[in-house]
């Protein structure tokens, strides 16, 4: 087991370094991070709008309480793209020591441009929300990194010295913005005479729509929770394997709020707060384990912890296990501590997959909710029963080995008092 683990932090150890000090993956999870308010707002003003239950909708519609939630719905979620389009490049420049807000400004340009509309008149918001996500994320990309090498080569409007700050930054953004507009125009024009129609058509038609069907896979899905369980193994949080899947299950939660609106089937049954169901309490599902040291350890140190870690683990933070026992590069606690989040996933997928559980309206729960809390938000109380069915299986799979670990500590203990 030392040797597979050694193995493992040889071949995870440059992908997860290259990953972390990536800008741009640091960048795009930076921005969904800061806009996550936005998100839950919109979600939860969907839902309140559109919630199937008789004397509830009476109630909005009576009340024209309805009006006021689709209006917050319309200008968060169904444009989320825009916000994107202006927190993402922002992000990004800070990273690459340029100017933020020209960068960002700039891209919201170029988006604004690529995107269809009609003359001075109205820009459908069809393109503003999930459907434009990947074009969003594609130029706050790109943009900053044209404007980046365009500094580097000194294509800029050099300003004498003495002229305010302000100025100069000003004049020096007035190239890279040129020629971005000059790009982004003649791209939304060479594609408008096309059967794709905009630059948005031809992301979506070639590469979103492929991408999504195998991303919200159970294989995809799986593998992603897998690289992410092993990463946090050996001591890499996963956050940017995650970012990379953001953007396509944002997409598949914004499909099912809009199939809810409609009264149609909900068509996806991964998104965004599926992940709810996957980890409970924690990466590696050690929200039994806390509850094991808390109740059931016969060591003194480890029922500390436990006292320690119940709440940090119920609110799905495991740091004080991970390091604590310690979880991290543990050979006794590997095995556990990644069958955990394949259960997890599998039995949550296949029970909505046969319609033991519904399919998560879209919803969006913040990953700390606490357990049962985030299922019936996410869904109702079917999700939430599923969690305390998955919180039971994920705390015997973790006994025999809290077992070992308990007696083996304890153990050194009794030594330790008896010297």
């Amino acid at each position: 087991m030392e040797k597979f683990i050694s193995s493992l932090q040889r071949t995870l150890m440059p992908m997860a370094n290259k990953l972390s000090n990536n800008k741009f993956m640091n960048a795009l999870g930076q921005t969904f991070q800061l806009l996550l308010p936005i998100i839950i707002i919109g979600s939860f003003a969907c839902l309140g709008a559109f919630l199937d239950i008789p004397f509830w909708q009476n109630f909005v519609t009576s009340t024209g309480l309805q009006v006021v939630l689709m209006t917050i719905q319309s200008l968060t979620l169904s444009i989320i793209a825009l916000y994107v389009v202006i927190v993402l490049p922002y992000q990004y420049a800070q990273k690459l020591k340029i100017n933020a807000i020209s960068a960002s400004i700039i891209s919201l340009m170029a988006f604004l441009l690529l995107t269809p509309h009609e003359l001075y008149t109205s820009i459908p918001t069809a393109w503003l929300g999930y459907t434009g996500l990947f074009s969003a994320i594609i130029v706050g990309g790109m943009v900053p990194q044209f404007v980046k090498l365009l500094l580097d080569k000194k294509i800029y409007i050099r300003m004498p010295q003495g002229v305010p700050p302000i100025i100069e930054d000003s004049f020096a953004s007035l190239v890279p913005a040129t020629l971005v507009m000059i790009i982004a125009a003649t791209i939304s024009q060479l594609l408008a005479g096309t059967s794709y129609g905009s630059f948005h058509n031809v992301r979506y038609t070639i590469f979103q729509s492929p991408l999504k069907s195998f991303g919200l896979s159970l294989p995809a899905y799986l593998i992603m929770q897998i690289l992410c369980t092993l990463l946090m193994f050996c001591g890499i949080h996963g956050n940017t394997i995650f970012s990379t899947f953001t953007p396509l299950t944002m997409a598949a939660s914004a499909e099912n709020l809009a199939a809810l609106a409609a009264g149609k089937p909900l068509p996806n049954i991964i998104t965004s707060s599926f992940s709810v169901m996957c980890q409970p309490g924690g990466i590696g599902g050690t929200l039994g384990l806390a509850i094991l040291l808390l109740f059931f350890s016969k060591s003194q140190r480890l029922k500390t912890l436990g006292k320690m870690s119940i709440v940090p683990a119920i609110f799905g933070i495991n740091e004080p296990l991970i390091f604590g026992i310690p979880i991290l590069l543990n050979p006794l606690l590997f095995i556990p501590y990644v069958l955990n989040p394949i259960i997890c996933t599998t039995v949550s997928y296949f029970a909505i997959a046969v319609g033991i559980v519904p399919r998560f309206t879209g919803v969006e729960v913040n990953w700390t909710m606490p357990q049962i809390i985030s299922g019936f938000l996410a869904q109702g109380w079917q999700a939430a029963v599923l969690q305390m069915v998955l919180i039971a299986i994920t705390t015997l799979v973790w006994f025999p080995f809290f077992k070992i670990i308990d007696k083996q500590i304890s153990d050194e203990e009794k030594e330790m008092n008896e010297a």
